[in-house]
């Protein structure tokens, strides 16, 4: 190296060699001024999109509660709505049940004031019927004696209308001379004659009422008898005495009518005399009665 052979020449090569130094240096120095400058610039948009994204976070975030918290009184606003609803509702339906049971009970009280009205009348129908029936249906009485000069048990209809199907059994019975009242007798199962005799009747005086016809297969039956009419069920030629004769016995005569009005309904008459001599018949102070 001859150009550093002087003291000059060296110094020039170190201040060369200085300068380059320098140079690479500052070089150096600016490259890591800039790589600094580009790191603090990185850092700061680093941090920077750090703070954005906690910014974007925190709005987000916030976004979330406001819109959870408007959701939230949407949905209370929503609920107390319904709530609100659903209580009128039920009001209105309890309101609505209310006045049906009022309506439905005006109806039942209108139903039992209109079924006591129509029982009424039907009533008030049945008692003007009864009344008509009773004042216009047939009553049959029973006369015993001998107002014809004969004896006979005679039929009258005292009623308005005529009296159907009549039929007429009596039996003819004697008691002791103390006896307070007549004997019990079975009026459904009597002889057959109209006038039942008694069983120790005479053989001859039985057979002249068979010849006469008064012994006969039935009792008398089917008799029409008219308001107001007659009807002679037993007429004897004779006096009673004259038939059955009297002695120390009281003698009954005993019997029972049936009959039906023209409305249909059944009826019957029991009737009950004894003999008081010489000719009069009086009625018993029991065993008589109509229905």
């Amino acid at each position: 190296m001859g150009f550093l052979k002087t003291e000059a020449s060296r110094e020039r090569w170190t201040a060369k060699v200085a300068g380059i130094a320098l140079v690479i240096a500052g070089v150096s120095a600016l490259f890591g001024f800039m790589q600094w400058s580009a790191s603090d610039k990185a850092a700061k948009v680093a941090e920077q999109s750090r703070k954005d994204a906690i910014a974007a976070n925190e709005q987000q975030r916030q976004d979330s509660e406001t819109a959870l918290t408007r959701q939230q009184k949407e949905s209370d606003k929503l609920l107390k709505v319904q709530t609100d609803n659903a209580s009128e509702a039920y009001r209105v339906a309890d309101r609505s049940a209310k006045a049906a049971e009022k309506i439905a009970e005006a109806a039942r009280e209108q139903l039992r004031f209109s079924s006591d009205q129509a029982t009424a009348a039907k009533n008030s129908v049945e008692a003007v019927q009864l009344q008509l029936r009773l004042d216009q249906r047939a009553w049959v009485t029973v006369d015993v004696g001998e107002k014809t000069g004969n004896f006979a048990v005679t039929m009258k209809n005292t009623g308005k209308s005529p009296a159907i199907n009549v039929t007429m059994v009596t039996v003819t019975t004697f008691g002791g001379e103390r006896r307070v009242g007549p004997p019990d007798v079975d009026l459904s199962k009597n002889s057959s004659s109209p006038i039942a005799l008694p069983q120790n009747a005479p053989k001859e005086f039985l057979d002249t009422l068979k010849k006469e016809g008064y012994i006969r297969d039935r009792p008398p039956t089917g008799y029409v008898i008219a308001p107001g009419a007659t009807q002679i069920a037993s007429d004897y030629q004779g006096k009673f005495t004259q038939i059955f004769g009297v002695g120390r016995e009281r003698p009954y005569v005993q019997g029972r009518v049936t009959y039906d009005d023209v409305f249909g309904q059944p009826h019957e008459t029991i009737f009950c005399y004894w003999f008081s001599p010489p000719s009069d018949f009086v009625m018993c102070s029991d065993h008589n009665q109509m229905n």
